[in-house]
């Protein structure tokens, strides 16, 4: 029924389209001589079915084509069929086989061509598939990851991590992320309390600080601060010293510097006030030289023998010293005049008679004194201001014969033999000036012309009564002080700079203890004059004061143990017990320095500077006289002190 019902329309067709379509009597004739299977004219009614088509019997491409009434899925299903057939239809055994490799032809999904991870599903289309991607794939078959971060970074504010089908936002060392996209700042110092150790923790913006004091430098390792050497930079001029956190510069005061308002340079030390530095080139100064040995010497020889006769004008402080001697050899005739407490003294000795004579007032008083000393026969005649005051009988001549020539030696300012060669001995050095000097009537000039030609020589035309400091030298003791359990300076000075020490103990290479002035305070930094009391580079106690003013002032220093107290111009400084500080050992053996200290390390004391000014200093009661020092420098007067100008 089904073929009449299909024969009748293919006629009726052709009928109707006989203008437009024609078939070849050959065509013809194999279209009509096609096998017919069972029940054939009812199966073309209606649409092919896979398995009674194919699979019951074996199919042609045409009988196919019916099942899926296209060309795509026919051109993709036949050529498989064809497989399917090969392998499986010449058996009944595998025809369950046959009907799965059958079926499976033209589901283009199965199997499933699509990236399993990248698909959500296949879809079966007419000969061909398509595979729906999960979000973040692409391509044909769902195989292409989608790089989301190469788009606004994916979103991510920070940083985006592309996987593959997806990405995630992550957040850089220090943040924590929030939601998908966001980052937060992770408070380090609250999320672990000893992040750092025994610093100082500080969040920052994604990260933290470990703060370390001004000097401090953090450790990592250590998790704690240490200090930071700044010396190894050389950020001092100078001296440069680490201390905990920071750093002290130093200048060598001994070479006339100071430290600069940076605290790391170094600067000339200037004179706050003037010193009234004239000389008067007629002049000598007695002083000159600390060894004693005279400053003049003469020699005068005569045919015929004459008295001595000496006249001069002389200005001293000084209570004790030579002034001038006058004769042979230490063992024959010679007279020697002094000054001993003060008054004149006159030494002689004639042959085996030796005598010591003092009279007349006293003439270390600073004032202008002329003093003769004169032979009238058997009696040598001593006067001042013309006025007798000694005559003392001698026996014999104070000249020598010697090859008919009568001979005698001069010399001012210290004898031609060793102190201890004096009938009753004294300090030979003299701190002071003579003028006008005539020697055996004036005959001769030779001294007057190298005074002139060398200031050294010469003495100030001013002076007052005080021990002088030039800023260059120092004077030191090596004597104990009397009392081991405390220790007394009273400084009474005039100073012409501000900086400059005043008195020290030293001992080796150490400087236990020291008064001095400064132009600024070590301890607290400030730049302003200060007396200074230490022990080593230790101020103990301090006060703020101006003592350049051309005015004299005291300084009164007591020490007991480690306590000190300070007292400047009856002002008292507040001083505190160091606890950390040693106390002074007064027992020790110390070598007492005044107006500077030796050369030791510049890190000893708080300042080296050399003294320039006035300056008279007693400890436990006793004044240290200068002249009785081991040793001082050469331009240290030991009474005598050029005025400081008041108007500068």
């Amino acid at each position: 029924m089904r073929e009449l019902v299909w024969i009748c329309c293919f006629v009726l067709l052709c009928v109707g389209c006989s203008s437009q379509l024609s078939v070849s009597p050959k065509e013809a004739s194999e279209f009509l001589r096609r096998h017919r299977r069972a029940n054939q004219v009812f199966e073309e009614t209606k649409q092919g079915h896979l398995e009674r088509e194919c699979v019951e019997e074996k199919c042609t491409k045409e009988e196919a084509r019916e099942v899926f009434e296209n060309d795509p899925e026919t051109e993709y299903f036949y050529p498989k069929y064809q497989a399917c057939m090969k392998k499986f239809g010449d058996s009944e055994k595998k025809k369950q086989d046959l009907i799965t490799c059958v079926h499976n032809i033209p589901d283009q999904c199965s199997p499933n061509p699509c990236n399993p991870h990248g698909t959500v599903r296949c879809e079966d289309k007419k000969g061909e598939f398509q595979c729906h991607c999960f979000t973040g794939w692409s391509g044909v078959r769902c195989e292409k990851d989608v790089d989301e971060c190469s788009r606004a970074n994916g979103g991510c504010v920070h940083l985006c991590n592309n996987t593959m089908g997806s990405y995630h936002c992550s957040c850089r060392h220090g943040y924590t992320l929030s939601g998908h996209h966001m980052c937060l700042d992770v408070d380090e110092c609250v999320e672990t309390p000893d992040v750092c150790g025994s610093a100082r923790c500080s969040n920052l913006d994604g990260s933290f600080d470990c703060l370390c004091e001004d000097g401090f430098i953090y450790d990592n390792i250590l998790k704690s601060c240490v200090d930071v050497d700044e010396c190894v930079t050389h950020v001092c001029e100078e001296e440069c010293v680490n201390t905990p956190g920071s750093f002290r510069c130093y200048c060598d005061g001994r070479q006339g510097k100071r430290l600069g308002q940076d605290f790391r340079s170094c600067e000339p030390i200037e004179l706050h006030r003037s010193l009234d530095m004239r000389k008067n080139s007629r002049s000598l100064y007695l002083g000159r030289m600390f060894s004693g040995i005279p400053v003049v010497r003469l020699r005068f020889r005569r045919r015929v023998l004459t008295g001595f006769t000496a006249e001069f004008d002389l200005r001293t402080y000084d209570p004790e010293g030579v002034i001038f001697f006058a004769g042979g050899h230490l063992n024959s005739s010679w007279i020697v005049l002094v000054m001993h407490h003060g008054k004149l003294e006159l030494q002689l000795k004639y042959g085996a008679v030796s005598r010591v004579t003092s009279s007349g007032p006293q003439v270390n008083d600073g004032q202008w004194h002329k003093i003769s000393v004169e032979e009238q026969g058997r009696s040598l005649v001593i006067k001042i201001d013309r006025e007798a005051v000694m005559k003392i009988a001698v026996n014999g001549d104070l000249f020598t014969l010697n090859k008919g020539m009568h001979e005698l030696n001069l010399t001012v300012g210290g004898v031609p033999f060793r102190d201890d060669g004096l009938v009753s001995r004294v300090n030979p050095r003299l701190d002071g000036c003579m003028k006008d000097w005539r020697w055996l009537t004036g005959e001769d000039t030779s001294i007057q012309d190298t005074v002139q030609h060398n200031e050294r020589m010469q003495c100030y035309t001013v002076e007052d009564h005080s021990a002088f400091y030039p800023g260059h030298g120092f004077a030191f003791f090596n004597h104990s002080h009397g009392d081991a359990q405390t220790l007394r300076v009273h400084v009474t000075l005039r100073p012409a700079s501000s900086v400059g020490v005043l008195f020290a103990l030293v001992h080796h290479d150490r400087v236990p203890f020291s008064i001095s002035l400064s132009d600024y305070h070590p301890g607290t930094l400030a730049w302003s004059e200060h007396v200074l009391v230490s022990f080593g580079d230790v101020v103990v106690a301090s006060v703020p004061v101006n003592l350049c003013d051309a005015q004299t002032h005291t300084v009164n220093v007591t020490v007991s143990g480690n306590r000190s107290l300070l007292e400047v111009d009856g002002r008292l400084a507040q001083t505190e017990v160091m606890e950390d500080t040693h106390a002074l050992d007064l027992t020790s053996s110390y070598s007492t320095f005044i107006g500077g200290i030796p050369d030791v390390s510049l890190v000893s004391a708080p300042v080296s500077a050399f003294y320039t000014g006035c300056m008279d200093v007693r400890v436990n009661g006793q004044l240290l006289d200068v002249d009785e020092a081991q040793h001082k420098h050469n331009d240290i007067r030991s009474h005598s002190c050029p005025l400081v100008d008041a108007q500068k």
